[in-house]
Parts: structure tokens; C-alpha cells; sequence
């Protein structure tokens, strides 16, 4: 029986986590790459990278006229300094169907996902 019980959470931890599942103080491994437009270096891509470890700092829940947005805010450790700053770009995340977008930046060395709160129970991009 504990055989069971470690194969369930070995597979667990293997595949993404869904956006609810995340919570705040915990670390978490970006579970794709994706890239993000520099603004203040003209020309210039950040790479996040597949594997990339992100601390969660806090969930926002954010109403726009029109949609209803959940705001997740991670420590960027990797950051170069902290008037770095992207664009935001909408990343498309694996393993969703439908397809689930999100709004992605990073300013002042946090990360930034903005999701829409409906698809709170989806994979998110992290593990």
C-alpha cells in the first residue's frame, strides 16, 4: 500500500500543476520555455526556461471591466537588475484544451501571469 501511495505522488509531481493547486511561499519549476520581449534593451529576448524555478508571492484576484483575472506575482531570482522590464505577451499553455492563454511580464524582477479565472482548474505553467 505505501508502494501505491509514493507512485501516486512521484506521478503527481511530474506533471503540471493546475492553477488552484498553487500557493503562495512555495517554489515551482516552469514546466515549458517561453519567451518575453525586453523593453529597455531594444531588439532583446528573456528566455524562461523549461525547469526554471519560481517562489510564489502572492495571488491577486483582479477585476477588469469585462473579464475576471487572477494576477500570480513570482520572485524572478534570475533577474539581471531590477529596472529590467518586458513586454507582456500572451503564452499558450501546454496540455490545455481548450487551449488556455496567459498574459506574462516580468517587472522589477517578478514574474507576472495574468490568467482568467475561469480557467483556474487548468494546467498552469508550473510543476
Amino acid at each position: 500500500m505505501n508502494f501505491l501511495i509514493w507512485v501516486l505522488f512521484l506521478s503527481h509531481s511530474l506533471f503540471a500543476s493546475t492553477w488552484d493547486q498553487l500557493d503562495t511561499k512555495n517554489t515551482y519549476k516552469l514546466s515549458q520555455s517561453f519567451q518575453l520581449p525586453q523593453t529597455e534593451r531594444s531588439g532583446s529576448i528573456l528566455e524562461l526556461v523549461k525547469g526554471q524555478q519560481f517562489e510564489l508571492k502572492e495571488i491577486v484576484p483582479l477585476e477588469i471591466p469585462g473579464a475576471l483575472l487572477t494576477l500570480f506575482i513570482f520572485d524572478y531570482s534570475n533577474c539581471s537588475g531590477i529596472e529590467m522590464k518586458t513586454e507582456m505577451e500572451i503564452i499558450p499553455v501546454n496540455d490545455t484544451s481548450p487551449k488556455v492563454e496567459v498574459g506574462a511580464l516580468v517587472e522589477k524582477c517578478e514574474l507576472q501571469i495574468y490568467l482568467e479565472t475561469k480557467d483556474l482548474d487548468t494546467n498552469s505553467l508550473f510543476e
